[in-house]
């Protein structure tokens, strides 16, 4: 499928990929409920992808209508709120404009990035013994 984005850079390839790592749908997140799996969704500005850095994590349900196993959709409505594949106004006025949502994630981003870095640094004095300045 060709999509008005093309083919991403290194850097939105990576942006992409720290998304789908973290599996942190942010509208679950802002709902405080867990999310095992996210798909990528590109933001729009008149029915148009911003690009690959306009980009979020969002859960099946969030992103395409797809309840998790064993719920119906009533049941994902009432814990997880809407869904932007069954309505876009009524799925932003629960989770904020697209701008909204792509500050949410950056906002995972850069705790997935603080706490990779924490890692590093335990790594590295578990293995060295030194202790960071």
């Amino acid at each position: 499928m060709k999509h008005s984005t093309g083919n991403p850079t290194k850097a939105e390839a990576k942006r992409m990929d720290t998304i789908k790592d973290a599996s942190e749908c942010v509208c679950c997140k802002k709902r405080k409920l867990l999310s095992s799996y996210v798909e990528i969704h590109h933001l729009l500005s008149g029915n148009k992808r911003m690009g690959h850095m306009f980009t979020v994590g969002l859960c099946p349900w969030h992103h395409r209508g797809v309840p998790m196993y064993g719920y119906t959709r009533r049941q994902m409505q009432e814990i997880y709120g809407d869904s932007l594949a069954h309505g876009s106004k009524i799925f932003r006025a629960q989770f904020g404009s697209d701008m909204d949502l792509l500050e949410m994630q950056n906002e995972v981003l850069d705790d997935s990035l603080c706490q990779a870095v924490e890692l590093s640094m335990v790594g590295a004095v578990g293995l060295t013994g030194n202790h960071p300045a």
